[in-house]
C-alpha cells in the first residue's frame, strides 16, 4: 500500500543504446556490439534483446528497428538474449526468440542473428472462440529476458545450454472463461513446443470477483516459472469468470483493481497455489470484510520494525494493498510518544519489558473505493530487548460475513452471520484469546451495539433502509496483549 503516500501509476524508433554506467573518472575503454538481424523469410526485423555477463551477473538492454548497439565495458564472452519481431503489413506477425553467445573483441564488433532455423511453439486450447497470447522466458542465473505478449506465430531457435531455463506461458481469453497454459525446459531452448489442449486436460476452477465500490474492473493475473505474466482481460466488477488451468504448474495468483479516475490503484494476492486436474473448489475474491491480515513488525536488540501493510485484505485472506490508501502509524510506551511512522518504519527502544501502545489508521483516498474506507488498529503489547529477530506479538481480528451478495452488500431488514476469528501475527508465540467483544454501528460509528459472540459467530440485524455496516473489535490474550479493530463500511445494506 502506499505508506501515507499518493502513488500516481503513470520506443522508439531507430537506434537505442541503453545500458551505459554513469560517467566516472575511470579508466574504462568502452566498447561497442552492434547486433543485426534476418526474420525467417531473410527480412530485416525489429530487435529486442538483454546483453549479460554471466560472470558480473549484469546485463544490458538494447533495442532498434533494423539493428540495436551495446555499450560494453570489456572483452569478454557474453550471451546474447534476442527477438526478432517482423509485424509489416501485408505480412503475418512473427517472434523469434534466439540465444547465442559473443566474444567481443574489438572496439566495434558486429554480430548476425538469424530466425531462419527457428521452431514453432504451437498452442491450442480447443477453444475457437478464445483468442490467445503467449509469454516467453529465457533465464540463466540473475538473467530473465521475457519477450511481450505477443500475437501471431512464435519460433525459438534451439539450443543447448547448461543452467538456461525455457519456459513460456499462454493466456487465452472468451466470453467468461480464461485459459492458461505453461511449460518449462532445463538445459536451454528446445527443438519446438507443441501443445494442444481441451478443457479436459485442465484444472477447472470458477471465480466470482465481487465489487467493493463503483465503476471497477479487475484483472486477474498469474505469476510464476511458466506463465505469460500481465494478463489483458479486464472485467466489469462484480464478474464470474471460469479458469481453466495448466495442472501442476505453480502460479502466484494476483487481481488488481482499477476504476475510470484510478488506474491500478490495488490488487489483493492469494499465496502460490498449483492445481490438479478436474474441478477445483470454487474461489470468490474481493470479499468484505476488507482489514488487517498478518500485522508484520519484529523487533531485533533494541531495534523495533513495522510497516503497515496487508491492510485492506480480503474476507478469504487474500492479503491486499491499495495506491491510493494514507497510513498514519503512531507508537508510544506510555504518554512518550516515539519515532516511529510510516516513511521511517524503525525505532529503537530500551531494553526493559515496557508496554507498547501501537496505533495504525489506513484511509482510502479513492472514492469508488466505498468500502473499509477507514481502518484502524490499536494494539498494546509488552516488548524487551531480544536476543535475535522476534515477532511482534501482535494479532488481529477477520471477519467473513455470510450472504452477502456479489456486491458485497445485505438486504435491507436481513440478519446477517458474521464468523470472527482471532489471528496470531505469523512466527509470533499464540496465547488463548481471554476476552473478544464485537460490536456493530449501523449509524455512521456514532452509537455501537455489543454483539454476543455465540461458537465464533455474531449476528447482525441490518437496518431497513440502505446504507453500511461498521464494525468493531476488541480482543485480549492470557499474555495481555490487545487489539482493538474498528472498520468503517465494514459492508454494505442494499438499496
Amino acid at each position: 500500500m502506499g505508506l501515507g503516500r499518493r502513488a500516481l501509476i503513470t520506443g522508439v524508433a531507430g537506434v537505442l543504446v541503453l545500458g551505459s554506467l554513469p560517467a566516472t573518472a575511470s579508466a574504462t575503454t568502452w566498447r561497442y556490439l552492434t547486433i543485426k538481424g534476418l526474420s525467417r523469410a531473410g527480412k530485416v526485423p525489429w530487435i529486442t534483446a538483454q546483453i549479460y555477463d554471466p560472470a558480473a551477473k549484469k546485463s544490458w538492454p538494447v533495442m532498434g528497428r533494423d539493428n540495436a548497439v551495446a555499450k560494453l565495458p570489456d572483452k569478454r564472452t557474453y550471451e546474447i538474449y534476442a527477438t526478432l519481431a517482423r509485424n509489416e503489413p501485408g505480412e503475418s506477425p512473427e517472434n523469434t526468440v534466439v540465444l547465442t553467445t559473443y566474444k567481443l573483441s574489438k572496439g566495434h564488433d558486429h554480430v548476425t542473428l538469424s530466425a531462419k532455423s527457428g521452431k514453432p511453439i504451437d498452442l491450442s486450447v480447443g477453444d475457437p472462440s478464445a483468442q490467445g497470447r503467449i509469454r516467453v522466458h529465457v533465464r540463466h542465473g540473475a538473467m530473465d529476458f521475457t519477450t511481450d505478449d505477443v500475437p501471431g506465430r512464435l519460433y525459438a531457435v534451439p539450443v543447448k545450454r547448461s543452467g538456461v531455463t525455457f519456459a513460456q506461458g499462454s493466456t487465452w481469453t472468451g466470453s467468461g472463461v480464461l485459459y492458461r497454459l505453461g511449460t518449462s525446459y532445463a538445459g536451454g531452448i528446445p527443438a519446438g513446443v507443441t501443445q494442444h489442449v481441451t478443457k479436459a486436460d485442465l484444472a477447472e476452477v470458477k471465480v466470482t470477483y465481487r465489487s467493493f465500490g463503483d465503476g471497477m474492473k479487475v484483472n486477474p493475473r498469474c505469476r510464476g516459472t511458466a506463465w505469460g505474466g500481465d494478463d489483458e482481460m479486464w472485467l466489469d466488477a462484480p464478474a464470474t469468470l471460469t479458469e481453466y488451468v495448466q495442472p501442476g504448474a505453480a502460479c502466484k495468483r494476483e487481481l488488481w483493481y482499477e476504476s475510470s479516475s484510478h488506474p491500478l490503484f490495488g490488487n489483493v494476492t492469494l499465496a502460490t497455489r498449483t492445481y490438479a486436474k478436474g474441478t477445483a473448489p470454487a474461489e470468490t475474491w474481493n470479499a468484505a470484510v476488507f482489514g488487517p491480515a498478518a500485522p508484520g513488525g519484529y523487533r531485533t536488540g533494541d531495534q523495533l520494525h513495522y510497516t503497515p501493510v496487508n491492510l485492506l485484505s480480503d474476507a478469504p485472506g487474500n492479503w491486499g494493498s491499495d495506491q491510493f490508501t494514507i497510513a498514519n502509524v503512531k507508537l508510544r510506551a506510555g504518554t512518550k510518544a516515539l519515532g516511529l511512522d510510516a516513511y521511517e518504519p524503525d525505532v529503537t527502544l530500551g531494553k526493559s519489558a515496557t508496554t507498547y501502545h501501537l496505533d495504525v489508521t489506513a484511509t482510502r483516498d479513492a472514492a469508488e473505493a466505498t468500502l473499509s474506507d477507514r481502518v484502524q488498529v490499536s494494539w498494546i503489547f509488552k516488548s524487551a530487548r531480544t536476543s535475535k529477530k522476534t515477532v511482534l506479538p501482535l494479532s488481529t481480528v477477520r471477519f467473513a460475513p455470510r450472504g452477502l451478495d456479489d456486491r458485497n452488500a445485505a438486504a435491507p431488514g436481513s440478519t446477517t452471520e458474521i464468523p470472527v476469528r482471532v489471528v496470531t501475527n505469523p512466527g509470533a508465540t499464540a496465547h488463548a484469546v481471554t476476552t473478544l467483544t464485537v460490536e456493530a454501528s449501523t449509524d455512521g460509528s456514532k452509537t455501537w451495539q455489543t454483539l454476543p459472540v455465540v461458537n465464533g459467530t455474531v449476528s447482525v440485524t441490518n437496518p431497513a433502509e440502505p446504507g453500511y455496516v461498521d464494525l468493531r473489535a476488541t480482543a485480549v490474550d492470557s499474555a495481555g496483549n490487545q487489539v482493538t479493530e474498528t472498520v468503517s463500511r465494514a459492508y454494505r445494506v442494499a438499496g
